[in-house]
């Protein structure tokens, strides 16, 4: 048997054999809604190490969210299957108990930003050999007031590309329907006010992006230049671009062709603990996902799950 089930601290001892639980929860209308096909062979590889799998398919919005929150006491490791969203639901769901099942992820969103940036192959089988051969390490989960993410935070321009998109159009071009509609976005002229305390600092401005993050990646795109941070260094980033309105897309597009670096008249915040004041119109995006609107607190919770990494991550990121 592997490694990664002998060294396990959840493992259990089963008539000489040391036995986890594991439950598959998984999206089957994520990106493309391909998932389903590879069930048969996931299920298969665990039967080929005597193992059982439990199978649990998302119904509606938000029943992962609720069935990792009934089931986390249950299982030893949690599998999802879907993209970014689907890996917020059940993170969310986990947060909401005492319990924290290992978790690996198995990408089949657009994106998948989440799972690159553990360094999981997309190839679900590459994939799961990796979660059978290595060892979870502890990543930092973040707070936006009472929703939990992983890896970014942000409002204004761009940022409602993700969930603004008619599903349709997302499972019929993928990745570029968000290119599509991030062009059209950058048409409009974004400026909302921000007042942020962090550090025993306060800042006040106007800004047309406020772009939080825990890692270097975010829409599809790997920010090489935005920070230096560790996945598990209990710290979140924001990048605040002030408002100017005849550079706006020059200065974006700036940012990402020379990924991530900071221009100087760029603001970037470096804290645990963010306090935000702004006006109640401003919508708030974390993972991709609409999360919440007006004044916000964004919190780092340090090393709070057990997540399945590649040791390239591993080694630099952890």
């Amino acid at each position: 048997m592997s490694l990664f089930f002998c060294h396990s601290f959840y493992a259990k001892m089963i008539e000489g054999r040391w036995v986890m639980k594991f439950l598959l929860l998984y999206n089957p209308v994520s990106g493309r809604a391909q998932f389903k096909r590879h069930l048969n062979d996931i299920v298969k590889r665990f039967e080929a190490d005597g193992l059982n799998l439990d199978v649990y398919e998302s119904k509606a919005p938000k029943d992962l969210q609720n069935q990792a929150s009934l089931e986390a006491k249950n299982y030893d490791v949690f599998l999802v299957g879907g993209g970014d969203g689907t890996v917020n639901e059940v993170i969310n769901g986990i947060m909401k108990t005492k319990s924290r099942p290992r978790l690996g992820i198995l990408p089949s969103g657009t994106a998948n930003d989440i799972a690159a940036i553990l360094g999981i192959p997309r190839n679900v089988k590459k994939a799961l050999e990796m979660f059978f051969h290595e060892q979870p390490v502890l990543m930092d989960i973040n707070q936006m007031n009472d929703r939990y993410f992983v890896y970014t935070a942000a409002a204004g321009i761009l940022t409602r590309v993700s969930y603004d998109i008619p599903r349709r159009r997302l499972k019929k071009y993928g990745y570029l329907a968000y290119v599509f509609e991030g062009m059209k976005d950058l048409l409009h002229d974004y400026r909302f006010p921000l007042t942020i305390t962090y550090n025993e600092n306060k800042i006040e401005n106007e800004y047309m992006l406020a772009l939080g993050m825990s890692s270097n990646r975010v829409g599809g795109m790997h920010l090489a230049n935005f920070s230096s941070s560790k996945l598990n260094d209990g710290l979140f980033e924001f990048r605040l671009f002030q408002r100017r309105r005849f550079f706006r897309t020059f200065r974006l597009l700036s940012f990402f062709l020379r990924r991530g670096k900071r221009l100087k008249e760029d603001e970037h915040l470096v804290a645990s603990r963010f306090d935000i004041k702004t006006s109640p119109d401003v919508s708030w995006n974390a993972d991709g996902e609409l999360s919440d609107h007006g004044d916000i607190v964004i919190e780092v919770f340090k090393e709070e799950i057990p997540v399945y990494a590649s040791p390239k991550v591993k080694k630099k990121y952890f």
